[in-house]
């Protein structure tokens, strides 16, 4: 199987980026154009516009972040560096389970809280939680098993 290089996986990173703010742009005005019939009130038009205006931002941020990247061979070779040293994947990787424990906490901790408020967010939260440690389980073994 032939491996991508560092470059060319940055460039695939910058074209996922293009195609997500495009995307996130025609969600915005597919919702702006038809707000009466699938916004039923205000407040949840003023959040859908608000999660779709930072999913634009976040779309062609990536894609100009890493558009500059690429065409600065000095730091692209920096950020190789950076990205594939041994040191810094065990950090980032003990960081993201960490968060990802936390974050299982949290919600589940925020969950029973949202029982004094909406029974609705409260099962919400909780089918969330068991679907992120499914998930969880789920690409541990996928992992576990490939790399055996």
């Amino acid at each position: 199987m032939k491996r991508l290089s560092y470059a060319q996986r940055k460039r695939i990173t910058m074209y996922a980026g293009l195609i997500w703010g495009i995307c996130s742009l025609i969600l915005l005005l597919t919702g702006l154009f038809f707000q009466t019939r699938l916004l039923p009130d205000n407040r949840t038009f003023s959040t859908f516009v608000g999660l779709s205006s930072g999913m634009i931002g976040a779309g062609f941020s990536i894609f100009f972040q890493t558009r500059r990247l690429l065409h600065d061979s000095e730091r692209l070779h920096r950020s190789e560096i950076h990205d594939t040293d041994e040191r810094n994947q065990y950090i980032s990787a003990q960081a993201a389970r960490l968060a990802f424990w936390v974050s299982i906490v949290v919600t589940y901790i925020i969950a029973f809280f949202a029982l004094f408020f909406s029974v609705t967010l409260y099962f919400f939260l909780c089918i969330s939680t068991l679907i992120m440690l499914v998930l969880y389980l789920l690409f541990y073994w996928i992992f576990f098993k490939i790399s055996c």
